[in-house]
């Protein structure tokens, strides 16, 4: 592509401050979701692409031009872009929100509608704002959720990269982005859509949500809080893989009288705080002998803490997990 010698002089100028600028972003936005557990991606526009904006002729001048450098944070759900905008406002010098659904879009379309920031780095020096320097270069923060950086990868270049103008893969592009948008709009609307879904009778569920009923009910009298597991629907779903190796999964009732009944007999000083919850559980059952151990097609998680408050398991290491290989 042909571009004119005034814009590759000022894109040379500028690409070592647009440069360090992405360097400072994207370590802090980077640190934040990884903290937060958020995808993150950026880029820095390229000459061609720069080129092909300034001629669509919606820019006066190049301080309008607000992403040479652009990132995009990616969230799992809508409802955690508030806390994505509160932590840049709090961070950069946002000078624009653009928030989705703020431009007006007829009901049928189906288009880019992310939240966009736009935004400069924070000084405390008002006279850096006007010189040419890392302060006065504005950058994009786009916010989307997942679903929304699928469509956008995945339709990008088979549509506006393409050498053909297409109205049957415009008109596709539009119809995955209203399911797109269809999605996020189940996922803000989780708790309440799903209530109204016709419950099936599935009996494995049923077994585990006994787990989880019996698990939350100790929690709330008699197990510390520290022991809570991460995750009460994989816990359960770890107990009960126990329970069916075991052959013991057919009528559960019996571990689990056992094991509220130990744990109720148990004082607050008398909890096992070394092991987990679910290394707890499975040493009552062996300790009463509601299971024998060994147990097929699984790989009991025998630690030295475990041994120590249960002399029993030390017989049992061959059966165990093995941390050296």
């Amino acid at each position: 592509m042909k571009y004119p010698s005034i814009l590759d002089r000022q894109y040379e100028q500028y690409r070592p401050l647009v440069e360090e600028v992405a360097k400072r972003v994207k370590s802090t936005l980077v640190n934040f979701c990884d903290h937060k557990g958020y995808a993150f991606t950026s880029r820095i526009k390229t000459i061609e692409s720069l080129a092909e904006k300034i001629e669509t002729g919606r820019f006066k001048k190049w301080s309008d031009l607000d992403d040479l450098f652009a990132c995009t944070v990616i969230i799992p759900r809508l409802s955690q872009e508030e806390e994505v905008i509160d932590f840049c406002r709090h961070t950069f010098n946002v000078t624009k929100t653009l928030k989705r659904g703020q431009a007006k879009k007829a009901p049928d379309i189906f288009r880019f509608d992310s939240t966009r920031l736009s935004a400069k780095l924070r000084t405390i020096d008002p006279s850096l704002d006007t010189s040419l320097n890392i302060f006065n270069i504005g950058f994009e923060i786009q916010i989307k959720s997942a679903f929304e950086h699928a469509w956008a990868v995945s339709t990008h270049d088979l549509v506006y990269k393409s050498s053909e103008i297409d109205w049957r893969k415009l008109r596709l592009a539009a119809q995955i982005k209203s399911t797109v948008e269809q999605l996020d709009t189940l996922i803000l609307a989780f708790e309440e859509v799903s209530s109204v879904i016709k419950e099936s009778d599935y009996p494995e569920l049923k077994k585990k949500i006994k787990i989880a009923k019996l698990t939350q009910g100790l929690f709330e009298n008699k197990i510390p809080e520290e022991l809570h597991p991460k995750d009460l629907s994989r816990f359960c779903d770890n107990l009960y893989r126990i329970l069916v190796s075991a052959g013991k999964d057919e009528n559960i009732e019996e571990s689990l009288k056992c094991i509220k009944s130990v744990v109720n007999k148990t004082s607050a000083k008398q909890f096992p705080r070394s092991i987990s919850l679910l290394q707890y559980f499975f040493a009552i059952l062996v300790e009463h002998q509601i299971i024998t151990l060994p147990l097929p097609n699984y790989a009991c998680h025998i630690t030295e803490e475990l041994i120590t408050l249960y002399p029993f398991f030390d017989n049992q290491k061959p059966i165990s997990f093995d941390y050296e290989t």
